[in-house]
């Protein structure tokens, strides 16, 4: 079936002609519009009321537009997390504060392709020249640079007539000018219930476990766990932080912490989310198959403590990242029933006793006398997807242990701490059965 499925490749910019101060210019700019934007929706105002209100001379009406869209994206934001922690029964921590309107540094540039920037194929050179418009009537050229992959999927996307080119935004980091263009195409996904390689994906606060099992046989092909524990250690470490500035005052420290930690956690989920993709698609035919959390906040009281641990827990953002990256390789996804996965024998079918990251199987003629938690949870989700596509709930199992279970921890060098390659961990992190 046909889906579409929109990516963000990022390139960084070489700047031919035109000035540099330009561009810091309309950065400065966008801020500006962000705040008026902000303030206008705090006193009711709607979209197009914010489009006619906001107006600059020094500023392209259609790069506007786009960066006025984007502030109220923010917006909606902030209202989902206000409706959200309204409804909590014991909310913890302060009221979500609406963003703020007070900042003075850059913002994103947003632009709309052909509008306030376009990019094309040199003929001669094969590169992927840009045209930027950062104030009207003024222009910044030159060429893009980044990783192979990603330049080749940009040239594709703009030579063929089946990928579109969508709005781009200008960022700036470390004396670098970034250019990060999002591109859309549809791709013919299959049906779940024609995959030959059922993949369980088991996600918590730690890790992430994959499991591929062969459909006919059950037998396993490879497993993988992803260890992301710092993603908590930093989420935790940020809360210290904000909830000790805010008993002295000091409320305004919670966006710009609070922005510094999405963007930590995006990072790490990107890149957890491509080694899925790429560890599935190492199989014939795989499905890449999710617990379905839909309602687990609702569901969750333990405490002050454990209710913010868990209820941030970024399960539908993964979900979604891999989702769209699994969707560019035409692999498709689904999801299966989530209660008892990870207490649940995985060989006999038993419900067993789990303690940290251990589990335990009770049944003395069982071959499992201990397994990995997680990883053992990513066979129950393989096995519920193939009684969902086999329309067979039986309890069935092959009765035989699972290989040895790698973990591999997101590892980096450097003062920017990345990691290693996506791949790279996927194949360490695979081993083969039998």
């Amino acid at each position: 079936m046909g889906e579409e499925a929109t990516k963000t490749i990022q390139t960084r910019l070489h700047v031919a002609s035109g000035e540099r101060s330009w561009l810091r210019d309309a950065r400065l700019a966008s801020r500006e519009i962000f705040n008026q934007t902000i303030r206008l929706k705090q006193r009711g105002y709607t979209r197009t009321e914010i489009q006619k209100e906001v107006d600059r001379d020094d500023f392209l009406r259609n790069n506007k537009c786009a960066v006025v869209g984007k502030a109220l994206q923010t917006w909606d934001s902030y209202q989902a997390l206000k409706d959200w922690w309204e409804n909590q029964d014991d909310p913890d921590g302060g009221k979500p504060t609406p963003p703020s309107t007070g900042k003075s540094g850059a913002y994103p540039l947003v632009m709309a392709h052909t509008e306030g920037y376009r990019l094309t194929v040199d003929d001669d050179t094969n590169r992927v020249q840009f045209r930027i418009s950062p104030k009207p009537y003024k222009k910044v050229k030159g060429h893009l640079r980044g990783e192979p992959d990603a330049i080749d999927d940009l040239r594709d996307a703009i030579t063929s007539d089946e990928v579109d080119v969508g709005q781009a935004e200008l960022l700036y980091r470390d004396g670098v000018y970034y250019l990060h263009v999002t591109v859309t195409r549809e791709f013919d996904v299959p049906e779940p219930n024609t995959s030959d390689t059922l993949v369980g994906v088991d996600i918590n606060e730690r890790n992430v476990a994959l499991t591929a099992l062969d459909r006919e046989t059950m037998q396993t092909k490879g497993t993988l766990v992803l260890d992301y524990g710092r993603v908590k250690q930093e989420r935790q470490r940020y809360h210290t932080i904000t909830k000790r500035c805010q008993e002295h005052g000091k409320a305004s420290i919670h966006w710009k912490l609070g922005d510094k930690e999405e963007r930590f956690t995006e990072w790490v989920l990107h890149r957890l989310s491509r080694a899925v993709v790429e560890f599935a698609e190492q199989f014939s035919n795989p499905v890449i198959v999710f617990e379905d959390m839909s309602g687990i906040r609702d569901e969750i009281k333990c405490g002050t403590y454990m209710n913010r641990r868990l209820h941030k827990l970024p399960f539908h953002k993964f979900e979604t990242f891999v989702s769209y990256k699994a969707t560019w390789r035409e692999i498709p996804t689904d999801t299966v029933n989530a209660y008892y996965n990870s207490k649940t024998c995985s060989c006999c079918g038993e419900r067993g006793d789990r303690k940290g990251r251990r589990f335990r199987c009770p049944n003395d003629e069982c071959d499992v006398v201990q397994d990995h938690a997680d990883r053992n949870a990513s066979v129950n989700i393989a096995w519920r997807e193939k009684a969902k596509l086999d329309d067979n709930e039986s309890n069935y199992r092959t009765h035989k242990t699972q290989p040895q279970v790698r973990l591999v921890r997101l590892s980096g060098s450097g003062r920017v701490s990345r990691p290693t390659s996506s791949r790279s961990l996927a194949e360490q992190g695979v081993l083969a059965h039998g």
